[in-house]
């Protein structure tokens, strides 16, 4: 009552709305006070609920989004572990031993195909391709046979009778399946993936037979390249 008080006493003697001031002792100060007091009042009222309100809402906000933001954090802390553990096996799954020697039989072959690219020659190019392809229906296993089915398309393209960048392009494709199989399955540690930013093209090398790039796409920069993995 102390703020009703102190504006009877000095808000209603000269009230502009034409409030007079009430001397009795026998009333209620609260019914003297002018409308423009009542406003001032409502309204302080009015903005501490506001503000009591406002920060509820917003402490149950802050609370609630803490504990979303700590579960997003725990979950993404659990799941880079899980991606570090694989890492650290290298990612790359194990294959039977029979599977194992047909997949790497491959790629023996397609090393042959590389070298006959590297050092260009149509014929050869060809006749080893035919070889690749006849490795790789040696593969009985589904999973990996499967992710080389269009490779043998791409492979009975390579003909000596097509352009440079025909078998180029299309051993680009075969390439990139064999990197998916030896990024994907553990074939030991000689093969890796190799790319070339100029030509934007990929290819798979033999890393113990050959430390030095061999870029079998572009004749003019031979060495032109990086090795992209180390198995």
């Amino acid at each position: 009552m102390s703020n009703l008080n102190e504006c009877c006493k000095s808000g209603c003697k000269d009230c502009p709305w034409g409030y007079k001031e009430n001397k009795s002792n026998n009333f209620k100060k609260e019914n003297i006070m002018c409308p423009k007091c009542e406003g001032k009042i409502s309204i302080k009222k009015s903005l501490t609920v506001l503000t009591i309100v406002f920060v509820a809402v917003w402490s149950l906000d802050s609370f609630a989004s803490g504990n979303m933001d700590h579960s997003k954090m725990d979950h993404s802390k659990m799941k880079h572990g899980k991606m570090d553990k694989m890492s650290k096996k290298g990612g790359r799954k194990s294959l039977s031993e029979g599977t194992k020697k047909s997949v790497v039989n491959a790629l023996e072959a397609n090393e042959e195909l590389h070298n006959s690219f590297f050092k260009y020659d149509g014929k050869k190019v060809e006749a080893a391709a035919k070889k690749l392809k006849k490795a790789i229906d040696g593969i009985e296993d589904s999973e990996v046979s499967k992710l080389l089915k269009f490779s043998k398309t791409k492979l009975d393209q390579i003909k000596a009778s097509s352009s440079r960048d025909d078998n180029n392009q299309n051993y680009h494709l075969v390439s990139m399946a064999l990197i998916h199989v030896v990024n994907t399955y553990d074939v030991g540690a000689k093969y890796n993936a190799y790319s070339c930013p100029m030509v934007k093209k990929k290819w798979v090398q033999n890393s113990k037979k050959m430390a030095k790039v061999h870029n079998p796409y572009a004749p003019n920069m031979p060495h032109c390249g990086s090795k992209d993995t180390n198995h």
